[in-house]
């Protein structure tokens, strides 16, 4: 914060989507997680200056949930830092808003409006850096989340059947979790299953196909444990495969093995897309780009891995990698004759490659 010249940031969070830092800035920084509506941080640089808390419309409040001690209650975030403007001394005259995905247009207008000769500056990058390396607790929950969700693959291997449907397992398996200690599912857990494309594109809508005997199908789903996420993905098939379908899977395989072992710090998260692509035009054609993001708070966050090409947005830029980084690799094929194929795990970034976080089978389930 210092070395940008700021005397304070702004830190906003919405709730809803586990995504891009949706909920998990505030959440990070104060522990407190928004529910009912937008939440508020304003941090300062100085010690003298007390932070401050501003939490959404929850009629109950635990306060041992944060270690912040000015709390208030929803209302206008503009009124509020206008008042903290007005006690803190000395005078703040530059303030870093973090947490741009969440802080509508109008508001943004309107705080810059109200800070007088106090300057308001884009500063989202000093948390999204700070919480792409992890700590030990954070990869631990990471580690337990993914435990739980272990028990969620051997439950959907031996109760799917002919006859029924991806619904059903859908709620056979986030049942086994929840009981198992999940907090929640970070998205929508995904049962897919046979071979039409045009079902299997639909993903996230995919629930009331019946499943066949010999139908490839696929569970990508994430559990939460101390709100920490994993996001784990596997292909089965109801019935023996043909040797080509476990063949093509293990090239899958490969490319996420791939992929570990090029996880060291120093290297660019562009270079592992690169390792995955190459693996995997060996034997598929089509376009591989985007093949991982970081986990934490949020079931997508920083790192992401191979979106670079999505242009003015810093939140897909290249970057370093760092050690103790939690990446996602989720290689993927939709096969004509054999339907969509992937593999999806969590690997800590090391000196020696991705460390895995979960012990999951990395292989057609069968």
């Amino acid at each position: 914060m210092l070395d940008r010249g700021l005397d304070a940031l702004a830190i906003f969070s919405s709730p809803g989507s586990m995504r891009y830092g949706q909920r998990g800035h505030v959440l990070y920084v104060s522990g407190y997680e928004p529910y009912f509506g937008d939440t508020m941080v304003l941090l300062p640089a100085e010690k003298n200056v007390d932070p401050l808390l501003q939490i959404d419309s929850a009629d109950y409040f635990p306060s041992d949930c944060t270690w912040i001690e000015n709390v208030v209650g929803a209302r206008d975030p503009v009124a509020t830092l206008r008042e903290f403007l007005d006690g803190a001394t000395p005078r703040l005259k530059m303030i870093g808003l973090v947490g741009s995905s969440s802080t509508p247009a109008g508001l943004k207008g309107r705080l810059k409006r109200s800070l007088g000769s106090c300057k308001l500056v884009e500063a989202s990058e000093i948390l999204e850096d700070e919480r792409a390396a992890k700590t030990e607790f954070e990869i631990d929950s990471i580690r337990r989340a993914s435990g739980i969700a272990k028990a969620g693959f051997e439950t959907a291997l031996g109760y799917a059947k002919s006859g029924m449907s991806e619904a059903e397992i859908v709620a056979e398996v986030e049942r086994v979790c929840r009981l198992r200690g999940s907090e929640g599912f970070p998205h929508n857990t995904m049962v897919t299953s046979g071979k039409n494309q045009k079902h299997l594109e639909w993903w996230w809508y995919c629930g009331g196909r019946k499943l066949r005997r010999g139908d490839p199908w696929n569970l990508d789903f994430g559990t939460m444990f101390n709100g920490y996420c994993c996001d784990i993905a596997r292909s089965f098939c109801l019935g023996k495969p043909s040797d080509r379908h476990i063949d093509l899977y293990e090239r899958l395989v490969e490319a996420e093995e791939a992929a570990r072992l090029s996880m060291v710090p120093g290297v660019m998260a562009s270079e592992v897309n690169k390792v995955v692509t190459e693996e995997m035009e060996l034997t598929f054609e089509g376009d591989f780009s985007g093949i991982g993001h970081g986990v934490g708070l949020e079931v997508h966050e920083w790192p992401f891995v191979g979106y670079e090409y999505i242009e003015n947005d810093r939140t897909y830029a290249d970057r370093k990698l760092e050690k103790n980084m939690v990446i996602s690799v989720e290689p993927q094929i939709y096969v004509k004759g054999l339907g969509y194929m992937q593999i999806e795990d969590e690997f800590v970034v090391t000196k020696s490659g991705g460390t895995p976080l979960s012990t999951i089978a990395r292989e057609l389930w069968y």
